[in-house]
């Protein structure tokens, strides 16, 4: 071979390799995020540093769905990551998201925190437990017995028909019917010790101040007021309220989840998964669950320290894709129960 052909061909050779490392060093994923993104990027970071994947994350405040659905087949969207039982049914019921075929996935999430349809997995939980002052001697109760004439002007809870509200009422109807579930609605407003109103800090706030003797909020709620991000006041009232083992009569604690599922029309879906899989790992649960107070939903993953002293509670074997269908359902019987908020 003559020194300018061996010269034309190392050349060409050399080019191949620049461009497959471009491409290489290239490969992204877009993940739309209704989590800020600060709360997300130890995760993200985390994800790149063991894969070269870049990450470009955006958050969206409010109607992802409507955001994704208004791309259509143009969206940029590689992974879907919402929080709350109602957003999460959309992916599948809307057809956002695609079936994910992951044996990791199946074999570390618990089949009652995922849809059947493989549409959506619940990457982290949230417990909805009953709370109280932590001098109280209740020690466990089941969500049924809210309802009995002994916490009459007793109880504190948000807005009913928040989405938070809405999912535990559509379990409830799931594990009791119908005729039992508008009684046992019935019966929470007449213990109500005022307004069903604000948010479950709100009643975090009024069972320490002694306005009422317990109340419901999700674990993330107590938590979060306990670690002082939410202020000094706060967490003095905080730590003046413990969550209390909550379960359905011979059942589980309900669980409210943040969720995950990869876009209908990914254009990176290898990478897509790639990530949803990162998820599930150790550390990724550990950093995941700890940025807002959540609960890991592996069987391995470390809770964050103030999780781990609230408790630890028995997930519910309702799946909780069932739940979701009885969202609606669960809306009507609240409206019929009197709750207009």
């Amino acid at each position: 071979m003559q020194a300018r052909d061996w010269n034309t061909l190392t050349t060409l050779l050399l080019a191949c390799v620049l461009t497959s490392s471009s491409a290489v060093s290239a490969e992204e994923l877009n993940l739309y995020t209704t989590r800020e993104a600060a709360l997300i990027t130890p995760v993200t970071d985390a994800f790149s540093k063991a894969t070269g994947i870049t990450v470009n994350t955006t958050f969206i405040e409010d109607n992802l769905s409507n955001r994704v659905t208004s791309e259509g087949r143009k969206s940029p969207a590689d992974v879907l990551l919402t929080i709350g039982l109602d957003k999460a049914s959309q992916f599948a019921t809307l057809g956002l998201t695609q079936p994910i075929k992951s044996a990791t996935l199946e074999k570390a999430i618990p089949f009652e925190l995922r849809d059947r349809g493989r549409a959506w997995f619940g990457v982290a939980m949230r417990p909805r437990v009953v709370v109280t002052r932590s001098d109280s001697a209740l020690s466990a109760i089941t969500y049924e017995e809210l309802a009995r004439p002994e916490w009459r002007g007793k109880l504190c809870m948000r807005t009913v028909l928040h989405q938070n509200n809405v999912a535990l009422v559509a379990a409830f109807l799931l594990h009791n019917g119908a005729p039992a579930t508008e009684a046992w609605l019935k019966g929470l407003r007449t213990n109500l010790a005022g307004l069903a109103e604000g948010k479950d800090n709100d009643v975090i706030r009024r069972i320490a101040q002694g306005r009422c003797e317990i109340g419901i909020a999700n674990t993330v709620a107590l938590a979060q007021l306990r670690d002082g991000r939410e202020g000094a006041d706060w967490k003095t009232d905080a730590d003046k309220v413990k969550a209390v083992p909550t379960t359905f009569r011979n059942r589980g604690t309900h669980m409210n989840v943040t969720a995950v599922g990869i876009a209908k029309h990914a254009p990176h879906k290898a990478a897509a998964l790639k990530f949803v899989e990162f998820l599930v790992t150790d550390e990724a649960q550990k950093l995941f669950a700890e940025a807002e107070l959540e609960y890991p939903v592996t069987s391995r993953g470390e809770r964050a320290a103030i999780v781990a002293g609230i408790g630890s509670f028995t997930v519910d074997d309702r799946p909780i894709d069932q739940i979701a269908t009885t969202q609606k359902a669960a809306i009507d019987l609240i409206r019929k129960a009197g709750f207009t908020k």
